[in-house]
């Protein structure tokens, strides 16, 4: 049986099987969350250990290669390096499972985030090039569910699967001793096999929107040159996706805020935490698909309004459910925070690839990527591990959480209200020059004589 590659069906099976990549990649990211205590306990670690293998370790290499990788994504094949990603980082995890000591694990997460620097760079490039402008940004909305799906998964999956491998104790697998926390890794590193297989049905798509004339001036396109150049409308764009990302990186903590401020075990923490990714995640996605056709309709700003309408939303909740009295009030709260940041989440993105050309469409996300991840997920785990650790008080989190919102909520507002301009400026650019490039390939086709 043929499949018609060029058919809207397959567009969005491409779509729907690049959110599966994207949920798996995120359901292993999370899953060590849910197993913090056990490790902490195995290993002798203290918090901010805890904070490094939360962030950093993932972190860093993410940010060390995310830019490289992307140049890499421009230049060859994508379907490609993606599978390469899923199998090296699905193999990162099922190592992590073989971990006895705090540097080992270390090593691994930090080959995790090797693996999955390829996910987003190469996937919203593919999006982008199998959709036209006007359907882009509802097309990358729908994959940027992913992180919601998979990290619900982990939650209450993962959840579920802590809590059955708790029962069963330890594990003897060919002669060894693995402890439960241990074959949580060896069992969620498995599936990436089958999501490798299919990725191989694939069409790689050619480049589109892109603003060189020839291949000699394509060669000497710089994406990092190209922002700094426009770093005032970048900078509105990139602020605002950092801002969101840090708030998301409170999920890392939510298993110790539950346990230490209202008792909650670990079960029942996923399960919320992971129900709220299925319902919250979800309808910030819808939330996002609506902006992005209701405030974009006519002037490609749905991204970047998609993005202003999730951080309204959820740095005040995020704020708030920390440091409140009780856990079914703050549990109320944590969902406004869950919806508004799956909104803010699918709109970055989005707006990232309306100003962005064809050439550079790869590189542009792992260096978006690059900037959320150093304020994000690199500096907010340690941060707030080493205060709790400074106050002397585990039961502080709640508190520590919520000043880490403000920290970075407040000023980012500030400066989002006062840079939006510069981004609607550099939309409007590259929707002439893209426009102009399209005539004049009309006219070229409508000159040339035919050939027999």
């Amino acid at each position: 049986m043929k499949i018609d590659t060029d058919s809207a069906a397959y567009r969005w099976y491409v779509v729907v099987l690049l959110l599966l990549v994207f949920i798996l990649s995120y359901f292993d990211r999370y899953i060590l969350s849910l197993i913090v205590d056990p490790i902490k306990q195995s290993m002798g670690l203290s918090d901010f250990q805890i904070g490094l293998l939360l962030g950093p370790a993932f972190s860093l290499f993410h940010v060390a290669v995310s830019i490289p990788l992307g140049l890499l994504a421009d230049k060859t094949n994508r379907k490609w390096l993606l599978i390469a990603g899923i199998f090296i980082w699905c193999t990162m995890t099922v190592m992590s499972g073989f971990a006895m000591s705090f540097l080992p694990l270390l090593i691994f997460r930090l080959g995790l985030g090797l693996g999955e620097a390829v996910v987003s760079p190469c996937s919203v490039s593919i999006i982008s090039d199998y959709f036209k402008r006007e359907g882009r940004a509802r097309a990358i909305s729908i994959y940027m569910a992913g992180p919601y799906l998979g990290a619900g998964l982990a939650f209450l999956g993962g959840g579920l699967l802590v809590s059955a491998l708790h029962d069963v104790g330890h594990v003897d697998i060919l002669g060894r001793s693995f402890a439960p926390w241990q074959t949580t890794f060896l069992l969620v590193g498995l599936p990436g096999a089958l999501l490798a297989l299919l990725m191989l049905t694939v069409k790689e798509p050619p480049q589109t929107d892109k603003i060189s004339a020839n291949a000699a001036d394509e060669a000497k396109m710089s994406a990092v040159a190209y922002m700094l150049k426009r770093w005032k409308g970048f900078g509105v764009l990139f602020l605002g996706s950092t801002c969101n990302f840090a708030m998301s990186t409170l999920t890392f903590w939510n298993v110790p805020l539950f346990q230490r401020v209202w008792g909650w075990d670990v079960l029942t923490i996923g399960a919320v935490t992971g129900i709220f990714y299925f319902t919250a995640g979800p309808l910030g996605t819808a939330l996002a698909f609506w902006a992005s056709k209701r405030f974009g309709h006519g002037n490609e700003l749905g991204g970047m309004y998609t993005l202003i309408l999730g951080l309204c939303i959820t740095v005040p909740a995020s704020a708030l459910y920390p440091v409140m009295p009780t856990a079914e009030i703050a549990i109320v709260a944590m969902f406004i925070a869950f919806i508004g940041k799956s909104a803010a989440t699918a709109g970055g993105p989005a707006a990232l690839q309306m100003i962005t050309p064809g050439e550079m469409r790869s590189r542009s996300v792992a260096i978006f990527n690059t900037v959320i991840t150093l304020v994000g997920p690199l500096l907010g785990p340690p941060l707030i591990g080493a205060a709790t650790d400074w106050s002397g008080n585990p039961a502080s989190i709640g508190y520590v959480l919520c000043g880490f919102v403000l920290l970075i909520g407040l000023p980012t507002a500030i400066f989002m209200a006062l840079g939006f301009r510069h981004y609607r400026a550099l939309v409007e650019d590259m929707a002439a020059i893209t426009r102009a490039r399209a005539e004049q390939g009309d006219v070229a086709m409508q000159t040339t004589p035919a050939t027999a």
